[in-house]
């Protein structure tokens, strides 16, 4: 087999995700041609995947010493270091991506995330701006923008960017998610439920939704209750969820099917598991 035919070969084992087996063709061909960057690139992708990250950032910084110009290589590189926490060196692989192909939207995306997980708000911000600038029609640039604002605690932009992005895919159930809790952390209680009651449409197991839709019905009711109105308490399912995550409440389980003259056990119990949440830093008002 020529290069040209290890590489293809190599590269069809990457795509169904035999990696170490790309990796021997990969080296078959490089040992044809210790100058050749598709190689190395591909090399390095498919160590990448294995999580040897050591040998991924070796293997594209051979390939950036053949080929200094292509960005992607920048971009390959930056993801590992990003992946080993290295984000000082990922910025500077991304940022010369960018300098590469400043059209490129993913490379400022990828330098944003980098600059967030440095809790560089501000220039994480600037970056996940011009991605969207490019390419304003992609959801997934408004999600991370969006969970960005939730860092920062800006629920209503957080909400504008996750309703842009739902609009763009409604099938965006990650968005839908984070939108119910920027509505929960914004007192909109009756909005939150019914994105937790689309995402329990599709996810009857997610815990996240079941956690605050029941809390959320418990504020919504103590809220409606001052005003004079009653309201249904949260649901069966959602309190015992809420006994069911925090140890020590297991006996509380024992009141689920109690007649409603007792059912405010189980509201209790749920305020009890809120508290304990709050202290664990699990729950934020």
């Amino acid at each position: 087999m020529n290069k040209q035919e290890l590489l293809e070969k190599g590269s069809e084992l990457n795509s169904i995700g035999k990696y170490k087996e790309a990796i021997k063709f990969f080296t078959k061909a490089l040992a044809l041609d210790p100058n050749y960057v598709a190689a190395y690139n591909l090399r390095g992708v498919a160590y990448s995947y294995l999580n040897d990250y050591e040998q991924a950032i070796y293997n594209f910084g051979r390939a950036i010493e053949f080929s200094p110009d292509d960005p992607d290589l920048y971009d390959n590189r930056g993801l590992c270091f990003h992946s080993i926490k290295e984000y000082g060196r990922a910025i500077v692989d991304f940022t010369k991506a960018i300098e590469l192909a400043p059209t490129r939207e993913e490379y400022f995306v990828n330098r944003g995330l980098a600059q967030e997980a440095l809790e560089n708000y501000e220039p994480a911000m600037k970056n996940f701006d011009k991605a969207i600038e490019l390419k304003p029609n992609y959801s997934m640039l408004r999600y991370y923008r969006g969970d960005l604002f939730m860092t920062l605690k800006n629920y209503q932009a957080a909400i504008e960017d996750f309703d842009a992005a739902i609009a763009m895919n409604k099938f965006f159930f990650e968005a839908r998610r984070l939108r119910g809790l920027a509505l929960y952390f914004m007192h909109r209680y009756e909005s939150a439920i019914k994105d937790f009651n689309e995402i329990l449409k599709i996810n009857v197991n997610d815990d996240t939704a079941y956690f605050y839709r029941g809390v959320s019905h418990y504020r919504l009711e103590n809220f409606e209750r001052q005003r004079g109105k009653a309201r249904p308490r949260a649901d069966v399912q959602e309190v015992g969820f809420l006994v069911r995550i925090v140890k020590g409440f297991e006996l509380l389980n024992l009141v689920v099917n109690l007649n409603l003259q007792r059912r405010s056990l189980l509201v209790l119990a749920g305020v009890q598991c809120v508290n304990q949440l709050r202290e664990q830093r699990f729950l934020v008002d």
